[in-house]
């Protein structure tokens, strides 16, 4: 049991290491859009309450 034990968890554990990569590259890139995003909100509003 000892022996048969670490297998399974490397093979299990080697797999998870590209996905947990991609899924904090997907929170970066949600995360960059969603402040791109407020700032182009900040300004639309700035100048509308210039121009009004």
């Amino acid at each position: 049991m000892g022996v048969g034990s670490p297998a399974p968890s490397r093979a299990d554990f080697r797999p998870q290491i590209p996905y947990l990569q991609g899924s904090v590259m997907l929170k970066f890139f949600a995360s960059a859009v969603g402040i791109v995003f407020l700032i182009g909100l900040l300004v639309v509003v700035g100048l509308l309450m210039l121009i009004f």
